[in-house]
Parts: structure tokens; C-alpha cells; sequence
């Protein structure tokens, strides 16, 4: 193997100069966080309609029910969702890379799934602490999840052109 960024022989002992990738401008790179979120919006809204499904689910239990025990459960949910998408995307890529390659990707892949956590969390934060009622932090937590759906949504639009 010859130095990074210098010559190559061929097959038939051809000298070939190796290119460096062309570098895209400051205002047109996409930065890794940037690219991982936009990218994935349809997990987000994914992990945020399962998340609140599962919050709407025990509403039942919303007068027995800490903030604590719905952040608990929010947090527990999107992760074991997080895991089964990649346990999933795993077994059905069908690359020949080696098993941590495609656990990377597919994680990177799925971590949109885990972000609904910090803006629903929030609000049953709050609730935990006592800034507001239980029953407040619960009811905000569904409100902020309608909110964050729109947001996705406009920017999914927006990606497509839309």
C-alpha cells in the first residue's frame, strides 16, 4: 500500500495519482447533528407517536401515576423501541460488513426514534421537580408532543421541497 494521498500502482505497474474528495463549501456542509435529525424525521415522529400513545394509554392511571413514573416509562419505551429498530435494520441488511458496522450504522440510522425524549421529558421534569402539578406535566407533555409533530412535519415538507 503506498502513503495516503500519493501514488498507486495498477495492475500492470501504471503510476495513477490518488484524489482527496472535493470539499463542499462552509455554507453548503451539512454538519453530522444537522444531518442525523433532519434526515430521519419520519423516526421522530415515530418514536413521538409512540411515546404519546403509550402516555394515552395509562391515562387511566394519571390520578395514580407520578411524573416521575410517566418520564420513567417515556424513557424506557423509546429505548427499547431505539434497541428493537436496530436489532431489526441489523437482521435485514443484507451488506457483507462486519457486525459492528452494521450495529453503528443502524443505530446512527435510528437514533432519531430516541429524541423525542428530551422536549416530552421536559414537561414531566417539571412535574417531578413541583414547578407544576402532576396532572399539569402530563397534560403539557401531550400538548408539547402535538407541537413537536408539527414542527416534524414542517420541516419533513420542507426537505422535500413542499
Amino acid at each position: 500500500m503506498g502513503q495516503p494521498g500519493g501514488r498507486r500502482f495498477g495492475a500492470n505497474g501504471d503510476a495513477r495519482v490518488r484524489t482527496l474528495p472535493r470539499m463542499e463549501s462552509a455554507q453548503t456542509r451539512t454538519h453530522p447533528w444537522r444531518h442525523r435529525f433532519l434526515a430521519h424525521t419520519s423516526r421522530a415522529v415515530y418514536g413521538t407517536i409512540v411515546a404519546t400513545a403509550i402516555v394515552a394509554g395509562t391515562d387511566a392511571a394519571i390520578e395514580e401515576w407520578s411524573s416521575g413514573d410517566f418520564l420513567v416509562t417515556l424513557v424506557v419505551t423509546l429505548v427499547v423501541l431505539w434497541v428493537a429498530e436496530i436489532y431489526a435494520d441489523v437482521l435485514g441488511d443484507m451488506s457483507d460488513d462486519p457486525l459492528r458496522i452494521r450495529l453503528r450504522r443502524a443505530a446512527d440510522e435510528n437514533w432519531p426514534v430516541l429524541e423525542p425524549i428530551v422536549p416530552l421529558g421536559i414537561p414531566l421534569l417539571l412535574g417531578v421537580a413541583g414547578v407544576i402539578s402532576e396532572a399539569a406535566s402530563v397534560l403539557l407533555m401531550m400538548l408539547v408532543a402535538v407541537v413537536a409533530l408539527g414542527v416534524w412535519g414542517g420541516i419533513a415538507a420542507r426537505q422535500r421541497g413542499g
